[in-house]
């Protein structure tokens, strides 16, 4: 990997900041969705390989995934990534302790469809409104399966890796957000970012 291509250290704190905000607005809705406390922790940003993400998604045997694409000044491919007893926590607690885990199973792609789409358009939201931009959001996808089933990305050389740690009151679960950009986006939406951080620096 080009080291010209990476994020340095003013970037990826206001990408930080950039994600933190549309994060906390998918806080917001799916606290009122599960009807009690959640908290998102502050996004971990890194640029890394197909490979390397591979590798840390390796620990989870059954990963489940909704994915939503954005095109407009720059293209990529939004993941939200939970392992498998993860995501049904989630919906459990979503859906309510009325339910059996039987059924839980049974709503839980579309359950989990509704989360993916939630925390997606926060933090595509976010980026927009930060960005002053426009862009085409596509219908939420819902996948199961390997980290290599759910990462497949042959055109894409490099990924935006954002981790986020879900907290609700009563559990603890771990999800992953990721956005997908291959390398001429990449060098579009670095671009946006720059002109963003000199705009408010120069105020």
């Amino acid at each position: 990997m080009n080291e010209a291509n990476l994020l340095n250290d003013l970037e990826q704190d206001f990408l930080v900041e950039l994600f933190n905000l549309g994060i906390g607005k998918a806080a917001d809705s799916l606290s009122q969705i599960v009807n009690q406390e959640i908290l998102l922790s502050v996004p971990d940003v890194e640029y890394i390989s197909l490979e390397t993400l591979n590798e840390k998604m390796g620990g989870h045997k059954e990963i489940c995934s909704v994915s939503q694409s954005v095109k407009g000044q720059f293209c990529a491919n939004s993941m939200l990534l939970f392992p498998e007893q993860s995501s049904l926590e989630v919906v459990k607690k979503m859906l309510g302790d009325q339910y059996s885990d039987e059924t839980i199973v049974e709503l839980h792609q579309e359950g989990f469809t509704e989360i993916g789409n939630i925390v997606l358009n926060a933090c595509i939201g976010s980026l927009a409104q930060s960005f002053d931009a426009e862009f085409k959001v596509g219908l939420p996808f819902y996948q199961i399966g390997s980290a290599d089933d759910v990462l497949q990305a042959p055109d894409q050389e490099n990924i935006l890796f954002i981790r986020i740690n879900l907290v609700l009151s009563e559990s603890k679960v771990e999800g992953y957000l990721i956005f997908l950009l291959e390398q001429l986006s990449f060098s579009k939406f670095k671009g946006m970012l720059n002109q963003m951080i000199k705009g408010l620096l120069s105020k």
